[in-house]
C-alpha cells in the first residue's frame, strides 16, 4: 500500500508537469488534476484503515475502483478526444466535395489546403482535441500557431514546422500525421510545400497564379480522398439526389454539413431545380448562379438562404432593384454582380444599408471615376472592379523590370514593361505602395544614380490592377581586393564565404537559398582591403529581415581603419533604433552608415552587431536573433 501511495503521488505530480506540455480541454484537465489528487490521497488513506475492518475495507475498495475508472476515463478523452473509450461506433463518412469551382473569389487554401488540413489534421488538432497547443480549424487558429510559434514560418533558421513535421520518418514520435493515422499523400504533401514555401497566404487566389506555377498545377489537379458512396450511420445525407447535368450540389469539405452549388446550362435552367434545393437551404453557404435567367421568385427564395456568404449573381439578366431582398441578407459576406446594369446612383443607393463586406462589379457604363465616388463613400465595403469569369486577364499581369543588373556603377537605366495594351504603369521610389492616381506614370526609360528601391503596378479601365513589382538598385563604386571573414557564420547559413559580400548577387527573401551569411550566436566581423588606401565616404549593407524567422535588423555598426592589416583605429559606430512593433513581418533592408571626411585606409575592419536578446513582443523574447548579409557596397 505505501508503494502504490507513493508512486500515485509521483505520477500525480508528473501529470501537472505534462498538462504544461499541451493545451487541454480546461474542463477535462480540472477533472483528471482533481482525480489524480484523489488517488494520491486515497492510496495514502488505505494505509489506515485497520486489518479488521473487512467491511470498511470493501466499501473503501469499490470507491477505489470508481474513482480510477472515472478519472482514467478523462485523462483518456484529453488525449484521445471525448469519444475515446466509448460504445462501438461505424466511422462517420461525409461525402466529399467534388473539384472546386474556380472564380476570382477562389483561393488556394480554399482550393486544397482547407481540405488537407481537415482530413489528415484535425482530428488531433481540432475542438475535440488539441495537441501541442495547435488547432487547425480555422484561418485563425492557424495563424496563431502552437506552443512552438507559427506554424508556417521557421524559426531558428529551421524549416516552417509543418513542413518539417510531414517530412520526418514515419517512426518518429514528432511525424505528422502519427503512425496510424491516415497519411498525407505524395500530391498533398507537395501541396503543403509549395503553400508554404510562397508564404503561406491564405488570400492567394488561384487566377492570380501563372498557370504554370507548380503551386497552381498541384491545387488546381488536387482531388480530395474518395468517400465512401453508401449513406452509412452518422454521416450526413447524401446529396446525389440534388446533383444533374445542370446542378452541382456538394459537402464543403470532408465532415463538413455545409453545401455548396453551383448551376450550369442557363439555356436549361428553371426554377424547380432552385426549389428543389430547399430543404438544404439552412446548409447551403456558397451559391453559383451565373449566367441563369433568374426572375424575382428565384431572388426571393435564395433571401432564405439564412446562412447563405457567397453568392454569385453576374450575368443573369436582373437589376439592382430586383435583388434588393439579397443585401440585407444577415450571413452573406460577399456578393458578385458582374454584367448587371448599374451607374454611380444605383449602385451607391444599393450599398445603402448593405450587410455584405464585399462586392464585385463590371459593367460599360460607369466609369471608374464614378466607381471611385461609390468606394469613397463606402470605405468599409470591399468593392471589387472586374468580372467573375475565370478569365487571365480579369487581373492586370504585373509589369516586367528589364534590367538585369542591380548595381548602380555610375548610373543605370530601368525600363518597365507591360505586354497588354492599354495598361498603365504607374511607379514610386520613395518606399510608397504606386496608386492610379497621385502616382508618377511611367513614360520614359528611368534612370537612377543613387540607391533606389523601385515599387510598379500596371493598371488598366475595367480590370483589377495588378500586384505590386519591388527591386532595390544600389550604388557601388569600389570593390575590394580582398575580403576576409574573422568570425565565422552559421554552418548552416554558410553562403560562399566571404565573396557573399562582394559577388554583386543579392538573396531573395528565402533565406534557406544558400545566398545570405547567416550569424547568431557570433557577432560578424570581417575585413576588406585593398592594394593602395582607398577614400571611402559610405558604405551600405544589404540585409534580410524575417521577424517570424527571428531575423532581425541590424543593431549596429563598426567600422575601424588600418594601414597594416594588424593595428585598427576606430572611425565610425552607426547604431538602429530598436523596432518596437514591426510594420511589415519579412523585407529586404539596407543598413548604411556614412564615414567622416578624409577618411582613408588600407583595410577597413566591420563589426555588424546582432540583438542579443529578442524583446518583450517577441515569442522569442531573451533569446539572440538572427541577422543575415548577403552584399556590401562601398561608395
Amino acid at each position: 500500500f505505501a508503494s502504490n501511495a507513493l508512486l500515485s503521488s509521483l505520477v500525480a505530480i508528473l501529470g501537472v508537469f505534462l498538462s504544461k506540455h499541451y493545451s487541454y480541454d480546461a474542463s477535462l484537465l480540472l477533472w483528471h488534476k482533481w482525480g489524480g489528487a484523489g488517488i494520491a490521497l486515497l492510496s495514502w488513506g488505505a494505509l489506515y484503515i485497520p486489518s479488521t475492518a473487512r467491511k470498511l475495507k470493501i466499501v473503501f475498495a469499490v470507491i477505489f475502483l470508481f474513482v480510477i475508472a472515472f478519472f482514467t476515463h478523462k485523462g483518456a478523452q484529453l488525449t484521445h478526444g471525448v469519444n475515446a473509450i466509448s460504445f462501438p461506433q461505424k466511422k462517420a463518412e461525409a461525402v466529399l466535395p467534388k473539384e472546386v469551382k474556380l472564380d476570382s473569389n477562389t483561393t488556394v487554401y480554399e482550393k486544397a489546403v482547407a481540405t488537407i488540413l481537415e482530413q489528415k489534421c484535425v482530428g488531433c488538432h481540432g475542438t475535440d482535441k488539441i495537441k501541442g497547443s495547435l488547432q487547425l480549424n480555422s484561418i485563425e487558429n492557424i495563424l496563431k500557431g502552437g506552443k512552438g510559434g507559427s506554424i508556417l514560418v521557421g524559426i531558428n533558421g529551421k524549416e516552417a514546422s509543418l513542413i518539417e513535421r510531414i517530412h520526418m520518418p514515419l517512426g518518429n514520435e514528432k511525424h505528422m500525421p502519427p503512425d496510424g493515422k491516415l497519411q498525407l499523400t505524395p500530391s498533398e504533401i507537395s501541396i503543403l510545400n509549395q503553400w508554404v514555401k510562397a508564404g503561406g497566404n491564405f488570400k492567394t487566389k488561384m487566377n492570380q497564379l501563372a498557370k504554370t506555377d507548380s503551386l497552381y498545377l498541384l491545387a488546381n489537379n488536387y482531388v480530395p480522398l474518395a468517400a465512401e458512396k453508401k449513406n452509412q450511420v452518422g454521416s450526413f445525407p447524401d446529396l446525389s439526389s440534388y446533383n444533374s447535368n445542370y446542378c452541382s450540389v456538394n459537402y464543403l469539405y470532408h465532415g463538413s454539413d455545409q453545401v455548396e452549388v453551383t448551376f450550369f446550362q442557363g439555356s436549361f435552367y428553371n426554377h424547380a431545380l432552385l426549389k428543389k434545393l430547399e430543404k438544404l437551404k439552412g446548409q447551403i453557404i456558397h451559391l453559383n448562379m451565373q449566367g441563369m435567367p433568374l426572375k424575382n421568385e428565384d431572388i426571393e427564395l435564395i433571401s432564405q438562404f439564412s446562412n447563405l456568404k457567397r453568392l454569385n449573381l453576374n450575368y443573369t439578366k436582373l437589376n439592382l432593384k430586383a435583388i434588393e431582398a439579397i443585401k440585407k441578407m444577415e450571413s452573406l459576406s460577399a456578393l458578385s454582380i458582374c454584367g448587371m446594369e448599374i451607374n454611380e446612383t444605383t449602385l451607391s443607393n444599393f450599398l445603402s444599408g448593405a450587410r455584405f463586406s464585399q462586392i464585385n462589379v463590371w459593367a460599360n457604363n460607369i466609369n471608374i471615376k464614378q466607381l471611385q465616388n461609390v468606394i469613397a463613400k463606402y470605405p468599409k465595403t470591399k468593392i471589387i472592379v472586374g468580372d467573375n469569369l475565370e478569365n487571365d486577364f480579369v487581373k492586370v499581369s504585373s509589369p516586367t523590370i528589364e534590367q538585369d543588373s542591380s548595381i548602380i556603377a555610375n548610373h543605370l537605366d530601368v525600363k518597365l514593361k507591360n505586354l497588354l495594351n492599354g495598361v498603365v504603369i504607374r511607379y514610386t521610389t520613395d518606399g510608397s505602395e504606386p496608386d492610379s492616381l497621385t502616382s508618377p506614370k511611367y513614360n520614359t526609360t528611368l534612370r537612377f544614380t543613387q540607391n533606389t528601391t523601385l515599387k510598379a503596378r500596371a493598371f488598366k479601365v475595367g480590370w483589377l490592377s495588378s500586384n505590386t513589382i519591388q527591386r532595390t538598385f544600389y550604388k557601388s563604386e569600389i570593390h575590394p581586393d580582398t575580403t576576409y571573414l574573422i568570425t565565422k557564420p552559421d554552418p548552416k547559413y554558410t553562403g560562399s564565404g566571404a565573396n557573399t559580400l562582394v559577388d554583386y548577387e543579392l538573396g531573395d527573401q528565402n533565406f534557406a537559398n544558400g545566398k545570405w551569411l547567416g550569424y547568431k550566436d557570433a557577432t560578424m566581423e570581417f575585413v576588406v582591403g585593398f592594394k593602395q588606401a582607398k577614400t571611402i565616404k559610405q558604405v551600405y549593407f544589404n540585409s534580410l529581415v524575417d521577424y517570424g524567422a527571428y531575423i532581425m535588423p541590424v543593431v549596429s555598426i563598426l567600422v575601424q581603419g588600418s594601414d597594416d592589416g594588424k593595428n585598427f583605429k576606430r572611425i565610425k559606430e552607426t547604431k538602429y533604433p530598436i523596432v518596437i512593433k514591426p510594420a511589415t513581418m519579412r523585407e529586404t533592408k539596407s543598413f548604411s552608415c556614412v564615414f567622416p571626411e578624409n577618411t582613408k585606409y588600407r583595410y577597413y575592419k566591420f563589426t555588424v552587431l546582432n540583438i542579443k536578446k529578442l524583446p518583450e513582443w517577441h515569442p522569442g523574447k531573451g533569446t539572440p536573433g538572427w541577422i543575415f548579409i548577403d552584399e556590401l557596397f562601398l561608395n
